[in-house]
């Protein structure tokens, strides 16, 4: 009994250790079964890149040449107001063609009307003298202290007869509409004005008319005009030796160039502070412009008359010609031969990217950057020299 007793309390033994052991091995097998079905955790993202803001596009970068071109192309080739009916049609159609151009931008556009002033020979039509012409302006309202100051941005876009005028001044027309086109929706601290100025090439009439027209306000002064350019042929360059003439003998203190390879300015000392920064401004917009700027004389002479900024400086305002000189240069001034195929595509792009940059500088387009002083700080103070041929 003894025996059996010690037999069977073994075999319990032994059958409750096998149980435990099955108990421990089913345990097991349900946390690892709970743990193989648990989901995997996953490594922790990595953090994120900072976003980088694209730089947001200048005027410059939208300026085209071939919707510079494509405008000149459109313009009539026949367009003064002293030569036969065809010129004085195609005079007027132009003016049309401009104004559907710019109300097509949304723009809305002044009509400033320009007497007509008659016609050589002693010809004139009733019809046409009870038309006025039109100087067209376009105004990009400033904001803040600044939108009083206005920069005035003008180019003629008639012509003198039997010349198709591509070069003059079809070229200063053409970055005026661009101007209009990439300026339009940008804010700005200054106030633009575009004006596009008819029967410049009959005595700066267009121009003449308008400056007497804003004089009561800068008499009032609701607005200050801080610069004016007029663009007046922009197109025509060349690399040929001698090929560039001077208006303004050399001096000890003025060598003429004598390559017709960049962008000439004429204005006068006491605006330098403006044409200074209008010349740096150009070269911020495209550094590849070549410029020429002729503003250290107390007086402009004749030669550097000869355009719509004159009837500006004579109210004593800030103005400047931008031009390619003219006859200076160019063998085709004021000739048939003035046509597009003249005109030198890339450079012409260039100066007029430089030209609408530069001028959205000069008008506070740049939040990121401070308003450029564009007035002397006393009377009779002049900007310093900028370049080889400014003494």
């Amino acid at each position: 009994m003894l025996a059996l007793a010690v037999c069977c309390g073994m075999a319990t033994a032994r059958t409750h250790l096998g149980l435990a052991v099955l108990a421990i091995g089913s345990i097991v097998a349900v946390v690892g079964g709970c743990a193989s079905s648990a989901p995997t955790p996953e490594p922790a993202a990595a953090p994120k890149a900072q976003a980088v803001a694209p730089r947001p596009t200048t005027p410059e970068d939208e300026v085209s040449a071939d919707r510079l071109m494509a405008t000149i192309r459109k313009l009539p080739t026949k367009r003064s107001p002293w030569g036969d009916q065809a010129h004085e049609e195609g005079l007027r159609e132009t003016e049309a063609m401009l104004l559907r151009e710019l109300e097509a931008l949304g723009l809305t556009v002044t009509k400033d009307p320009v007497d007509f002033i008659g016609r050589r020979g002693g010809q004139k039509r009733e019809s046409a003298e009870r038309q006025p012409y039109h100087n067209l302006i376009v105004e990009f309202k400033g904001r803040g202290p600044a939108a009083s100051e206005v920069l005035i941005l003008g180019a003629h876009f008639d012509a003198v007869p039997n010349s198709p005028g591509a070069d003059d001044n079809g070229t200063g027309t053409a970055a005026l509409l661009e101007a209009a086109r990439v300026l339009k929706d940008r804010p700005l601290q200054r106030t633009i004005r575009l004006a596009f100025f008819n029967l410049e090439e009959v005595g700066l009439v267009g121009s003449r008319a308008y400056a007497q027209r804003i004089r009561p306000e800068l008499e009032a002064g609701t607005i200050r005009v801080v610069g004016m350019v007029s663009m007046d042929m922009l197109g025509y360059y060349t690399d040929a030796p001698g090929s560039q003439k001077s208006p303004i003998p050399p001096s000890r203190f003025f060598q003429p160039p004598s390559v017709g390879d960049f962008i000439a300015a004429g204005g006068v000392m006491a605006h330098r502070t403006f044409s200074g920064a209008f010349e740096r401004a150009m070269k911020e917009a495209d550094p590849r412009v070549k410029t020429v700027f002729v503003d250290f004389l107390p007086i402009a002479p004749p030669d550097l008359l000869r355009s719509d900024h004159a009837p500006f400086m004579a109210l004593g305002l800030p103005a400047i010609i931008l031009s390619d000189t003219a006859d200076f240069r160019s063998p085709h001034y004021h000739k048939p031969t003035d046509t597009i195929d003249t005109i030198d595509v890339e450079r012409y792009t260039i100066t007029t990217r430089a030209i609408i940059g530069g001028w959205w500088r000069l008008a506070g387009g740049d939040p990121e950057q401070p308003l450029i002083e564009l007035s002397p700080k006393s009377p009779g103070e002049s900007a310093p020299a900028s370049n080889n041929f400014r003494p």
